[in-house]
């Protein structure tokens, strides 16, 4: 677990290889789990919840909702892959870290669950796709 001053340096280098600025929870957090896919691939990496694009601190607040939901999204990476979800206060502001390690058994790869739904037509005979 990084402290604040590894935060706030990280923050200060901006984007790059192995950091990425969120403002927020993409409203699919499977978005944010590619990304954590992509870090375990590489070197490892940190996603910053509540800064921007510019490295400005915006200051998020993580429900437990949305924590269980990037929790689950994370356990759908396979090879299991363990990721630390903390928060840090910088300038009096909260800022959310996930810290991914590289992967031990790459690649590693995201599962996205697909639902196959049948369809019939008002006469009962199935549509064809």
């Amino acid at each position: 677990m990084l402290n604040t001053e590894n935060i706030q340096s990280l923050i200060d280098s901006g984007e790059g290889y192995n950091v990425e600025f969120k403002v927020r929870v993409p409203s699919k957090v499977r978005e944010l789990t590619e990304e954590i896919c992509a870090f375990a691939n590489a070197d490892g990496g940190y996603l910053l919840i509540g800064v921007d694009d510019n490295g400005q601190v915006v200051d998020t607040n993580l429900e437990n909702d949305k924590r269980s939901a990037i929790q689950g999204s994370i356990s759908e990476i396979s090879p299991a892959l363990h990721c630390e979800l903390y928060s840090v206060n910088i300038v009096n502001k909260t800022v959310w870290v996930i810290d991914v390690p590289s992967g031990k058994d790459k690649p590693c790869t995201f599962r996205i669950l697909q639902l196959n739904l049948e369809v019939k037509n008002t006469t009962g005979s199935m549509l064809e796709e």
